[in-house]
């Protein structure tokens, strides 16, 4: 999305704080996140959480073990004291954090309240006096000079459009031996795949399908009409943009063929159209998740870890080579 420019402490915006437009989006992003969506990564911990076997798969990918997940590792920076978490994404993670660094305190920032209050509610109880929430754009964050030693957003910055101006307040945010913590999205803009990447997903899947005699061989791709007003917006650029503002110490990527699973679907799947947008992203994650375990459910057919298992080596492979967009994404920063 892009708006009227505008400027902020001298800054070009993409966009500006009182452009009419921006402000209906950001209303509707904000009521998007208000309850955790059925396809948010919040709810899908809550429901039955992804198979253990990407899990694994990530970790390996984002800390070379895996076993340990990235969050795990933010301890092994530093003994960190005050932290600023930019957005909400899996509480799960949150609390790890907070676990993991005893002497850290949080301020949590985003734009919805509905997700704050869940923090007050269920981490502020669990780690008493060490949350603190406070509802703010990130497109229009103003962070107090060399204030925090950690800094952590998680699925996050791929909803933000004023990047430069985020990356540039989280460098002069940052104390002297501080660290930025970013594990996100950094893929294709609204998940609308190169056709490069479809190709490759397809042509796995296809060696898949003929395991099971009859089963059609063709995929269908979600729009993004499921999406919040604002997912994705600039997910391609965000990796450039902080690289460009910050100094990176840690880049691991993952999931350049295990993201497109939540977002295609076979044609001759057990869900059919018309469906609104909230069911098919129920019945999308369901049916995935159901594969992704490698257990059979009535009517389905079973996906084979070896599918899984192509899946994961060629992306990580082709990504690595330069051939395809990377899906995901951990890195560590420090301020420039």
């Amino acid at each position: 999305m892009t708006g009227a420019p505008g400027r902020l402490d001298g800054e070009i915006l993409r966009v500006a704080p009182s452009d009419p437009e921006y402000l209906r989006l950001a209303a509707a992003e904000a009521a998007y996140w208000a309850k955790p969506h059925p396809f948010s990564l919040e709810a899908q911990e809550l429901k039955q959480g992804f198979d253990n076997t990407i899990d694994r798969y990530t970790n390996a990918r984002f800390t070379g073990d895996p076993d340990v997940p990235w969050e795990r590792i933010i301890c092994r920076r530093g003994r960190f004291r005050r932290g600023l978490i930019l957005g909400t994404s899996m509480m799960s993670v949150e609390a790890r954090i907070l676990e993991s660094n005893p002497d850290l305190h949080v301020v949590f920032i985003d734009l919805s309240e509905g997700a704050l209050e869940r923090r007050r509610t269920v981490l502020g109880p669990r780690f008493p006096g060490r949350v603190v929430t406070r509802a703010a754009d990130l497109n229009f964050l103003k962070i107090e000079p060399k204030t925090y030693d950690c800094i952590v957003s998680q699925a996050s910055l791929h909803h933000v459009t004023n990047l430069e101006h985020l990356a540039y307040q989280i460098n002069r945010g940052l104390t002297p031996d501080g660290y930025f913590f970013l594990q996100d999205y950094v893929g294709e803009p609204r998940f609308q795949f190169r056709e490069e990447k479809k190709r490759v997903f397809a042509e796995i899947y296809l060696r898949e399908a003929m395991r099971f005699p009859g089963r059609a061989h063709a995929l269908r791709w979600n729009d993004p009409s499921d999406l919040s007003p604002f997912c994705g917006v600039r997910s391609d650029e965000v990796l450039g943009v902080l690289g460009n503002h910050l100094r990176e110490t840690w880049l691991r990527t993952a999931g350049t063929l295990t993201v497109p699973l939540l977002r295609s679907r076979p044609v001759d799947g057990e869900w059919p159209y018309p469906r609104t947008a909230l069911q098919r992203a129920r019945d999308a994650v369901e049916a995935w998740l159901c594969a992704l375990r490698l257990q059979p459910a009535p009517g389905k057919a079973r996906v084979s870890a070896e599918f899984l298992e192509r899946l994961m080596v060629v992306g990580d492979v082709m990504t690595d080579a330069g051939l395809l967009v990377p899906g995901n994404a951990f890195a560590v920063y420090r301020a420039r």
